[in-house]
């Protein structure tokens, strides 16, 4: 079995995959992971801390959150198994616990998300206490920017996500899985069924299944067997994070990060081994992979870690740089299952949740693969169409609330006698002129509407697609469960 892609997804898989003595796994990815998610990842296990107003609102939404609260429970036995293959000389579990900030920084949206972070906790009846801010080990933001509440996640830490990668290929190698560092340039097939893949200098490795786990890069591999193939879209996700020595003050000792704001997943500061500490991340969807950073890009992580976590960052020293693209679909939902051509599976499409999700989301692809049944719900197979959970008017309303939130976060200006509602009512008219122009009836999230309405080629790749899908056979999309979504 061959499986391409060699991040989070892929090396989990490999690991479970020779856990049960499947047969001979073969990983084939670059060995420094260029542009990929995972070895640019802060690997915060925080599913609560990520939850939003979207997070339960619909049965699809929900699922998709459940998976993250399943995954979690599956870490500690996880990181019990790779401790003794782990090279960095410090534990692979860099945090235990999370504090989640609330300041006014951004706008309504974080506040919101606040609130449903705390909703979704008591729901599930997880652990969190409400804590003075000042109170939390290393914060020390500027007072403009200081925290106007703040909770304490005792479950959810993080991990250090290069020395989890690096210790799952020391297994899989001591365990007899072979590692192969090369690019996959085309899937090769005979009569509808995978026979292998090429790789970018030529040589073949036959394999009678093939599993698809590259990442942004999957959908351009899976057409070069498919090309006809009606496929939800995959858009890069391109983001930057760095990695800085402290030289003074007081170190974070847990994670600590705002809820999900404008358009990304919220300012954050994670512990690193040896006085590192890993700042994150910016999010922009992007029309090609890319592993470049944007000198905005920069400025932003660079001032508002400053500004909002620890005025202390203005002298760390940074030692690396960070980008990655996550693999976000164009309804946000995954794409998890069997392709069209015999052999063939699909593995991406998890945006942010990939390096959480990834232990969990093995085993899934070990059952399918060796004929069980799966653990996930099959609406996330890559046989459906895209799945529905918004109208126009929320996605718009949507889009504003998340324009807004970067508005004042990155502390742009208008005219001293311009309101916010001015400024709202400018980003709503031209959400509904982009509906209006690309003539679709399909809602999109917030981030996808931002790249499709800023970018000519992702309006006619969107438009494209959904025009070319309306029509065809496939599993009906997941509506808005019981109306919840509608507005």
């Amino acid at each position: 079995m061959v499986i391409v892609g060699n991040g989070a997804l892929g090396l989990f898989l490999a690991d479970e995959l020779i856990e049960r003595r499947a047969g001979s796994v073969v990983v084939v990815g670059p060995g420094g992971r260029e542009t990929g998610a995972s070895q640019a990842a802060g690997a915060m296990l925080g599913c609560f801390g990520e939850t939003t107003t979207e997070s339960l609102r619909t049965e699809a939404s929900r699922k998709r959150f459940e998976l993250g609260v399943a995954a979690h429970d599956r870490w500690p036995a996880v990181l019990r198994r790779l401790e003794e293959f782990s090279t960095t000389g410090a534990p692979l579990q860099v945090a235990t616990a999370s504090h989640v900030v609330l300041n006014s920084v951004g706008a309504d949206l974080d506040t919101v998300n606040f609130e449903a972070m705390l909703g979704a906790l008591d729901e599930y009846g997880k652990p969190w206490a409400e804590l003075d801010p000042r109170d939390i080990p290393g914060y020390r933001p500027r007072t403009e920017s200081r925290a106007l509440r703040a909770v304490h996640l005792p479950e959810e830490g993080a991990v250090d996500a290069r020395g989890v990668l690096g210790a799952l290929e020391r297994r899989i190698e001591a365990a007899g899985g072979v590692l192969v560092d090369a690019l996959v340039q085309r899937l090769r097939g005979d009569n509808g069924t995978v026979t292998g893949v090429e790789l970018a200098d030529g040589h073949v490795i036959e394999a009678g299944k093939v599993v698809v786990a590259a990442g942004a890069r999957s959908e351009a591999l899976v057409r070069t067997m498919l090309e006809d193939f009606s496929m939800v879209p995959t858009i890069p996700g391109l983001g930057f994070a760095m990695i800085a020595k402290r030289t003074g003050g007081e170190p974070f000792r847990s994670v600590v990060r705002t809820p999900n704001r404008g358009f990304a997943c919220g300012l954050h500061v994670v512990p690193a081994p040896h006085g590192r500490e890993y700042y994150g991340a910016t999010n922009r969807l992007v029309d090609h992979v890319s592993g470049v950073t944007w000198m905005a890009d920069v400025r932003f992580l660079a001032q508002y870690a400053m500004q909002q976590l620890d005025e202390q960052v203005a002298r760390h020293e940074v030692e690396r740089w960070l980008a990655g693209n996550r693999p976000v679909t164009l309804d946000g939902f995954p794409l998890i299952g069997w392709l069209p051509s015999s052999g063939l599976y699909l593995m991406t499409g998890t945006y942010r949740d990939g390096f959480h999700c990834a232990p969990l989301l093995a085993v899934h692809v070990a059952n399918e693969l060796q004929g069980e049944a799966g653990l996930i719900d099959p609406m996330f197979g890559p046989m459906r169409r895209p799945i529905e959970t918004r109208t126009i008017e929320w996605s718009i309303d949507e889009y504003v609330q998340h324009n807004l939130a970067a508005w004042f976060e990155t502390g742009a200006e208008a005219a001293p006698q311009m309101t916010t509602a001015q400024i709202a009512d400018y980003y709503r008219v031209m959400a509904h002129q982009f509906y209006d122009t690309i003539g679709i009836d399909y809602a999109l999230g917030p981030d996808v509407l931002w790249y499709a309405q800023g970018s000519l080629l992702g309006a006619r790749r969107v438009a494209r697609y959904l025009h070319s899908s309306q029509g065809r056979n496939g599993s009906r999309p997941v509506p808005a469960a019981a109306g919840r979504a509608n507005r």
